[in-house]
């Protein structure tokens, strides 16, 4: 049974939150805490999987408590349901908690969003990897990407289409936008998948807002080097898989996914790359010493590896699912039902990322060509290497 607690400085909210979840009482234990400091007392009795508490708050605030769950329970799911998001303090939420509601939130969207974050513990099965993982407010980017976003956003007369060019060149501020976007404190009604389309949504005053004031977006600068790691090249090579992902077969439906995907799949290794310097040296190390692939050598050194801790992030961050099912299995990748017609997004980004790593002239995915001749596509991939050629040479620089 999954431990929910709900905070909140009002009574009659928590006690209109029990009513409108009665009916999950047989699966979730849940408590009610009347303010941060009661909410932290609830916490240290017992163990709970996720808190949803309230942003404006009386001497303790939502963010100074969930910052205080994030270092001290780093393995609880953290959710502000609130209905104050422009206020600076749910900007400030933007560094610790996983999602965002709003007030007054439908009931069915409340549940589906804890119950989504408490399923998404079978992709980690450690519990320690996932703690290490729940405890990330944010992905390292690129120096000089981070740089010319500042740069942007510091102009009298920024542009949101410049802007989105930079954030869809970086892994983390892609990913990070797109967690933004997709919560409810911008009453979207459907999923958002493309970065341009998040900067367009979110705008250039809370794009400032984060960047400039709470540095949500931080440049990677880590205590040491990993070796066999490059964040340039892992981004360079995220942005060709992308590209590639954008010119294979896929659904008209699941076609932005695949772009988005094929850009994020590599994320959990800058999760490894900043959390876990050493012990992601010892996977690269591992892998080329008995010719396993990297992900299973990260299985084994760190508990988890960087598909599943990617995946696990993203869908904490309330990422769609088809772009976390697809970072989560780009390297195992299975059969769609139908073993004809057009490709979903996950084996997109398999073979994206297999093509990109080939073209590019290094070792990492293989092509599960069984899978691509069991859904009879296997004779595109003459075809599909090319257009991945082509990509590589657009890439590189004049």
């Amino acid at each position: 049974m999954k431990r929910i607690v709900f905070v909140d400085d009002e009574p009659r909210v928590l006690e209109g939150l029990q009513r409108m979840l009665r009916g999950e009482r047989h699966r979730w234990q849940m408590s009610f805490a009347v303010g941060g400091p009661a909410a932290l007392e609830t916490l240290a009795k017992d163990s709970f999987d996720v808190i949803v508490t309230d942003m404006r708050m009386p001497g303790m605030d939502g963010a100074m408590l969930l910052k205080k769950v994030q270092e001290d329970y780093p393995g609880i799911v953290r959710i502000v349901l609130s209905g104050y998001f422009e206020d600076h303090a749910a900007m400030r939420a933007a560094e610790v908690a996983h999602q965002f509601l709003l007030k007054p939130c439908d009931p069915q969207r409340l549940i589906q969003t804890v119950e989504r974050a408490c399923c998404l513990a079978a992709i980690i099965t450690q519990e320690s990897a996932r703690k290490l993982v729940s405890a990330v407010g944010d992905l390292p980017c690129v120096p000089s990407t981070y740089a010319s976003l500042v740069q942007e956003l510091e102009k009298p007369e920024s542009s949101l289409h410049q802007v989105a060019k930079i954030v869809e060149k970086d892994v983390g501020l892609a990913a990070k936008t797109l967690q933004l976007v997709n919560s409810a404190f911008f009453g979207l009604v459907r999923e958002i998948t493309t970065v341009d389309a998040a900067v367009g949504y979110l705008g250039l005053d809370v794009l400032k807002q984060l960047v400039l004031s709470v540095e949500v977006f931080r440049a990677f600068n880590p205590s040491r080097p990993t070796a066999g790691f490059s964040i340039e090249n892992l981004q360079s090579h995220s942005l060709l898989t992308s590209a590639i992902a954008s010119s294979l077969p896929v659904s008209k439906s699941q076609c932005s996914s695949a772009v988005v995907a094929g850009l994020l799949h590599d994320a959990g290794k800058l999760v490894l790359a900043a959390k876990l310097p050493e012990q992601f040296e010892l996977a690269f190390q591992q892998a080329i010493q008995d010719g396993s692939p990297l992900w299973a050598a990260e299985e084994r050194v760190a508990g988890a590896s960087h598909a599943a801790i990617g995946a696990y992030l993203l869908g904490l961050w309330g990422l769609p699912a088809a772009v976390v099912e697809a970072v989560h299995l780009h390297h195992t990748p299975e059969a769609p039902l139908a073993d004809h017609g057009p490709m979903d997004t996950t084996v997109a980004v398999h073979i994206a990322d297999a093509l990109a790593h080939e073209v590019r002239g290094e070792q990492g995915a293989q092509l599960n060509i069984e899978l691509l001749d069991a859904m009879g596509l296997a004779d595109q991939l003459p075809e599909w290497r090319e257009t991945a050629i082509q990509a590589a040479l657009k890439q590189r620089p004049a």
